[in-house]
């Protein structure tokens, strides 16, 4: 069966920190495919960046990866015209795909906040939680535990590693300061934010992905 890994986000803009995220994915749970999900419209953030020029940072820094054999860009969110809820995103890529076992991966603290999302159980029958927790950290598996007591449907695989610390809002203060470097976004989506003239002149919101 083909294993397909989610990483979905408001990318606004995409950093080397996604990436990692998406390449330990790709190694640890041997997947098949991953695909990178830029958020059409999501209903907790406002004025960000339009969706063209987020996914295009995708785009771009796919490319750039090693794995990029094995990473897509998916518009199945480009319609910003409404709410974009995860659990209707992840049956539309078992609709395109019923053959495919699907992993949402997340970071460890939406172990504590999924169960209010809208319609978790469906989230649980869709996908598997593929939950990125930090070396030696025993709460992630503690909080893993009390959501399966919740919802007994919920099944979650945990992925470790060395990911940058970095934010997208860190890389917006970079640019707006003046600078840039490889170690916040690859190369190419430093230039097609300089080429574009991204975040220079926006005011910055408090969110951090």
């Amino acid at each position: 069966m083909k294993k397909t890994g989610i990483l979905g986000g408001t990318f606004d803009p995409i950093h080397n920190g996604h990436m990692a995220m998406a390449e330990l994915a790709l190694r640890q749970l041997n997947l098949d495919e991953l695909v990178l999900l830029p958020a059409g419209n999501p209903y907790f953030k406002k004025g960000i960046t339009p969706y063209e020029n987020r996914y295009m940072m995708c785009c771009l820094a796919a490319a750039q990866s090693s794995y990029r054999d094995n990473i897509s860009v998916s518009r199945l969110e480009a319609d910003e015209s409404k709410p974009t809820y995860t659990y209707e995103t992840l049956a539309k890529l078992k609709e395109r795909d019923p053959e495919a076992e699907l992993y949402f991966l997340c970071g460890a603290d939406v172990l504590e906040s999924i169960q209010t999302w809208r319609q978790p159980e469906d989230i649980f029958a869709l996908a598997t939680l593929a939950v990125f927790e930090r070396d030696g950290s025993e709460s992630v598996r503690l909080s893993a535990e009390k959501l399966k007591e919740q919802f007994p449907q919920a099944e979650c695989v945990f992925i470790s590693g060395d990911v940058p610390d970095i934010s997208s809002t860190l890389v917006r203060e970079t640019v707006r300061s003046g600078g840039m470097t490889d170690e916040l976004v690859s190369s190419a989506v430093g230039e097609y934010i300089k080429e574009n003239g991204l975040y220079a002149c926006h005011p910055e919101r408090s969110e951090g992905s």
